[in-house]
C-alpha cells in the first residue's frame, strides 16, 4: 500500500483515537536511528511470503483451541505471521513463526526467543512506545522497522494500525497466495472499551486490505 492510499486511513485513526501525529513521527525517527546500522531483511521477508500460503495469528482467547485443531505440519505448507502476544502461544506448541509483527507492548522474552530462532521481527514505532524501543530494539537481530505516520528513509509503512491488521497487510504487500486469519475475535465483550475500539479499526482495515 502507497502511503498516499493509507494516510486518509491514518488521519481518521489518530483523530478517533486522540493521537498526535507528532508523537507518531518521533518514535518513527527513533526507530530510524536505532537501525541506521542495519539493513532490513526485506528480501527474506518476501521470500518467505511470496507465493506461499500464509497464516495470519492473532492474540483472541480463542487462539489456544484454534490451533489444536489446525494441522501445521509439513510446515512448508504454510507460513506463519505471529501478532505480537500470539508469539508465546505458538512457541508454547513448539513452533517457531516466520515472521513476527509488534509494537513490543506483548511478551517480549518469546519474541526474542523466537528471533533468536530464526523469526524475523518487524517492530512497529508509534507515539506510545519509545521507551520499549529504545529498551527492546537493540536486543534484537533481524528487524524491519515501521512506522504509521510517513515512514523516514530506513523505515516501511505497509499499512495498519493494530498488529494483527498490519499483519495482514504485511501479507497481502509481499504477495501471498492466500492469507488465513486465526486466533482473531473482533467481537471481544471482555476487553475494554478502547480495546473494542482498536478491534472495531483492525476489522475494518482487514476488510480493507483483503478487498
Amino acid at each position: 500500500m502507497q502511503f498516499a492510499e493509507w494516510e486518509p486511513l491514518y488521519l481518521a485513526i489518530i483523530s478517533d483515537f486522540g493521537f498526535l501525529q507528532s508523537g507518531d513521527e518521533d518514535a518513527a525517527i527513533l526507530l530510524r536511528d536505532l537501525l541506521s546500522s542495519r539493513v532490513p531483511p526485506l528480501p527474506a521477508v518476501k521470500e518467505r511470503i511470496s507465493g506461499h500460503n500464509v497464516m495470519v495469528l492473532g492474540n483472541a482467547p480463542s487462539l489456544g483451541s484454534e490451533l489444536d485443531s489446525l494441522d501445521l505440519k509439513p510446515r512448508e505448507a504454510v507460513r506463519i505471521i505471529a501478532a505480537d502476544g500470539a508469539t508465546a502461544v505458538l512457541l508454547s506448541r513448539g513452533i517457531v513463526p516466520d515472521i513476527v509483527v509488534t509494537d513490543l507492548d506483548g511478551p517480549f522474552d518469546a519474541i526474542r526467543q523466537a528471533n533468536s530462532r530464526g523469526a524475523i521481527v518487524v517492530v512497529h514505532a508509534h507515539g506510545d512506545n519509545l521507551d520499549a524501543l529504545r529498551r527492546y530494539v537493540p536486543q534484537l537481530k533481524h528487524v524491519v522497522g515501521t512506522a504509521q505516520c510517513r515512514p523516514p528513509d530506513g523505515l516501511c509503512n505497509f499499512g495498519g494500525f493494530t498488529d494483527g491488521d498490519r499483519c495482514v497487510f504485511l501479507a497481502k504487500e509481499f504477495g501471498a497466495a492466500s492469507i488465513k486469519l486465526v486466533g482473531f475475535d473482533f467481537e471481544d465483550e471482555s476487553v475494554t472499551p478502547r480495546k473494542k475500539k482498536k478491534l472495531g479499526w483492525a476489522k475494518k482495515l482487514i476488510e480493507t486490505a483483503l478487498g
